[in-house]
This record gives C-alpha cells, structure tokens and sequence, in this order.
C-alpha cells in the first residue's frame, strides 16, 4: 500500500498525534471564560466558590487542548494525480438528522463550485456500517477518482480505506475521526475540541460542584466518542462533580426529550445538560421546561443548529455555543479536486469556525427558518433544503 504522505514533505514526524486545537484556538466560548483560559496559560485558576466562602476555593484548570499537528504534514498527493474531469464518490452514514442532511447539501454546493470539473456520486448507508462498507465496494467498483467518507464507526471502515488508498483512490474523511491512519485528508471540524471546551464550561459555571448529564450522540462514531471522552477528561478533573449518568440520543430531539423526562424523574437535582449537539438538545430543553426546572440548570451545551440558537436567544439559558461546521462537505469536495490535481494539502484540514456567543448570537440565529437548519457560510438558497424561499 503506497504511503500517503512524502516523507520529503513532512514538517514533524508523520506518526499520527492527537488531534486538538492550540490554545489560540478556543472558540465558541463566553467571555468569561475565555478571559480565564487564555490568561492563564493552563495554570489552575482559583476562584470565590458559589457562596463567597473563603475556606471553599474553586480551582479551575484551563483544558490542555491537544494542537494540531496535522495542519503541518503535508500529504504527497502525486499518487492520485488525473485529468478532470473527476467522479467524486460520497460515502454517507446517513441522512437521519438534520446535520447530515446540510452536510450533503454543502457538498452538492462543493461540485457546482468545481464548474463542471468534478460530478458527484453519493451513497447512504442509513446508518449501517455494513452497508456502508458495500458502499465503498461499490464506489470502488464504478472507478470513482476520490471517496468522501462520514464513517459509521470508527475502526470498522478502515480495511476499506485500506484498499481505497492501495488502489490509488484518495479517501478524505468528513467531520467522523476514524482510529486508523491510512486516510489522505481529514476534514476535521475539531468533535475533539468541542468536548473539551464544553467540559471545562460546564465545570466553570458550576464552580466544580454540581450533578450533570451528558447526552452523546450516535454511539460508536468518531465524533461522539470524541466529544463525550473529552468532555469526561474534563470533568473528572474536579471531585465535586457528579457525572449521573452518559446517555445517547443519536441526534434526535425527540429520543433527547424521552431521555430527559426519564432522567429528570430519576434524579431531583441535575444542575447541568451537558448535550453534544443542539438539534438534539432542543428536545432535552422542551423536557425540562415541562418539568419547571429550567431555573435549576446552571449550565447548557449547544452549537450552531438553529432549534438551539433560537432557544438561547430567546430565553438567555446559559449556553457555550461551540459550532460543528455543516461547510465542512463543501470543503471536502474543493480538498477533493485539490488532490486529483496533485497538489500538496495538509493531512488535517481544518474546517473555520464562527465564534458563536450569546452575545453575537442575533447574527447566526434566523428565526424565519425551522430548527433543523444549521449555520452556514453561504450556502445558496438553490442548495438549503431550508430555505423558506424555495
């Protein structure tokens, strides 16, 4: 199997580091505590407890966030080299929910961005890892020129990249981190950071001691496991917090409220909804507003799905917005044609991220669209399947 960087290319050693973003990077949250984490450089900062009482001391310790080395291993993209015009195959893990949904619209977007250089061949695995490992057989086997890959699972799909790569066909992977390292391209919208970022929120707003729930996502895929490992690495940090419990809605507002009546039955005192995604945690909040206890969370996670910025904009619930890019297919594909062109590009792109606050959020929110739309950079009406002058 050919290697997928240049050696000659390489700026720091290519074994595969943790991904992360630098400090420099943090986005997304309040001013508070950014002005917290970058001043102290991840020195423990103390802080009056809650009550003001001297001899309880809250210590908060900023998140090491791991950098990212890959933005500086540049992938030797010879091998894949071609003549446009190219067949770009998508390999989806689903259309289940309205990311993945955006996300598709993004790389439609992408392919007419090419002017005819690159056409599109898309499959959806409906959320099953062995349909999706058929759909890359299949891919292969209409001789597309590059894979777009949102993996199902983690380690599952990648004897097929595998063989994607050996066969001189650029994988890139979508948003989903996968264990293995045969891959080109990463587009990495930073799942890992977002876990850290929201974990060291909640920690902060609840001074180190307080009850919280966590609500993953799809179990089993990269960003999931990304997000909640990160978060609980956080969390642990301070004794007084109480992890009850780590539940998995899949990114269903409704699956997340069913989960929340049950856990707002089952524990009195929750004092945080620490929720991966935000279309998601629209149906923990409904749930707790039912219940009357949206006064005894101290703290929310969210990020730019617009169910959640309408909530936070209109109710002021203290919220870290930390976004999860929906452009991130658009620029899978213009990465994409980069490749077939065999020009050099970083082994992880990183996909830009707005910084969402709720002091900015009037800018991002569009209450005139439905809650299933996300944030995006542009996507033209032609291409928003939400668009409300469609």
């Amino acid at each position: 199997m050919i290697k997928v960087w240049s050696r000659s290319r390489v700026l720091r050693s290519p074994t595969r580091r943790p991904r992360g973003l630098g400090i420099r990077g943090l986005l997304g949250v309040t001013a508070v505590a950014v002005a917290t984490i970058l001043t102290t450089g991840g020195v423990p900062v103390a802080a009056g407890s809650s009550t003001g009482s001297a001899s309880h001391r809250f210590v908060f310790y900023p998140p090491k966030v791991p950098p990212q080395y890959g933005v500086h291993i540049m992938v030797n993209t010879k091998p894949y080299q071609r003549k446009p015009p190219f067949i770009i195959g998508y390999a989806d893990a689903s259309l289940s929910n309205s990311w993945r949904i955006m996300a598709k619209a993004e790389v439609e977007w992408g392919i007419s961005l090419t002017h005819g250089l690159a056409k599109l061949v898309y499959t959806n695995a409906n959320n099953s890892t062995s349909q999706q490992i058929a759909d890359v057989e299949d891919l292969l086997a209409r001789h597309v020129d590059a894979i777009i890959l949102a993996a199902t699972n983690t380690s599952a799909l990648c004897p097929s990249i595998a063989k994607a790569v050996a066969q001189h066909v650029p994988v890139l992977i979508l948003e989903r981190a996968v264990s293995c390292r045969s891959y080109t391209e990463f587009i990495n919208d930073r799942d890992n950071d977002n876990g850290y970022l929201q974990g060291a929120w909640v920690a902060q707003r609840l001074h180190g001691h307080g009850n919280v729930v966590i609500i993953g996502g799809q179990q089993g895929n990269g960003a999931t496991i990304d997000e909640v490992d990160n978060a609980l690495k956080i969390l642990h940090r301070y004794p007084g917090i109480h992890v009850l419990t780590t539940q998995y809605a899949d990114y269903e507002p409704g699956k997340c409220k069913e989960i929340m009546q049950a856990l707002l039955a089952r524990y009195p005192k929750i004092d945080a909804v620490e929720s991966i995604s935000g279309n998601q945690g629209v149906g923990c909040y409904d749930a707790v507003k039912a219940a009357g206890r949206v006064s005894q969370i101290k703290a929310w996670t969210g990020d730019d799905a617009n169910g959640w910025m309408k909530i936070v904009a209109r109710t002021h619930i203290p919220s870290i917005m930390t976004p999860i890019p929906v452009d991130a297919g658009k620029y899978a594909v213009l990465q994409a044609v980069k490749i077939l062109e065999g020009k050099p590009v970083p082994e992880d792109f990183i996909v830009p991220k707005p910084n969402i606050t709720p002091e900015n959020i009037a800018h991002y929110v569009k209450f005139n669209r439905p809650d299933e739309w996300w944030w995006s950079g542009g996507l033209p009406c032609k291409f928003d399947p939400y668009c409300p002058h469609k």
